[in-house]
């Protein structure tokens, strides 16, 4: 009897030890977070949907956010291995092009799609759906949006080049690799 009992408590401690497992797992996957921006309320997580205080991006469940992050010295190494990758600046053509008042140039063979174009245009890039795609702009504010955009639309590798073009020149302009990329 004695046995039997001890056997009925490790039992139910099991039984609610796996209970709450399960349920948390539940809440991890009823997390919120700000549909990528480049701000720290990236980071912010939060309990239902809704509207980001700080930014105003729309929240989006915190496991669907699949896209990788690089930094600009790893993207010289991505290329360099894979030169097949596809770059995909999501900056405006002014920017693109050194028209604008910050003028930091695009990667050599990027293609130039604006975050504000990206949804409506995603047909252009179909033939890169299942390659590796990494999405730049200025200053890391628009492409992990449009790194999330991408995947939700089913791209299958993306990542988003960390800092964007305003930490290129300072972090990679010194490296051989950066330099051939780059087009002023």
């Amino acid at each position: 009897m004695k046995h039997l009992l001890l056997l009925l408590v490790l039992l139910s401690g099991l039984f609610f030890q796996a209970y709450g497992q399960k349920k948390n797992v539940k809440q991890d996957s009823e997390q919120y977070v700000c549909l990528p921006c480049g701000s720290d309320c990236d980071h912010a997580i939060v309990d239902k949907p809704g509207t980001c205080p700080h930014c105003g991006m729309r929240l989006v469940l915190k496991n669907s956010i699949v896209f990788k992050n690089v930094t600009p010295a790893e993207l010289c190494k991505i290329v360099a291995l894979r030169p097949d990758v596809v770059l995909l600046d999501v900056r405006t053509p002014e920017e693109f092009t050194g028209k604008a008042d910050e003028k930091f140039g695009h990667l050599k063979n990027a293609i130039n799609i604006p975050i504000q174009e990206l949804e409506s245009r995603l047909a252009e890039l179909k033939d890169a759906k299942n390659k590796e795609i990494i999405v730049y702009c200025s200053h890391s504010h628009r492409s992990p949006r449009a790194s999330y955009i991408l995947t939700e639309n089913g791209f299958k590798n993306v990542k988003n080049m960390t800092g964007g073009m305003s930490v290129w020149t300072g972090s990679v302009g010194q490296l051989s690799m950066g330099k051939s990329l780059l087009i002023r």
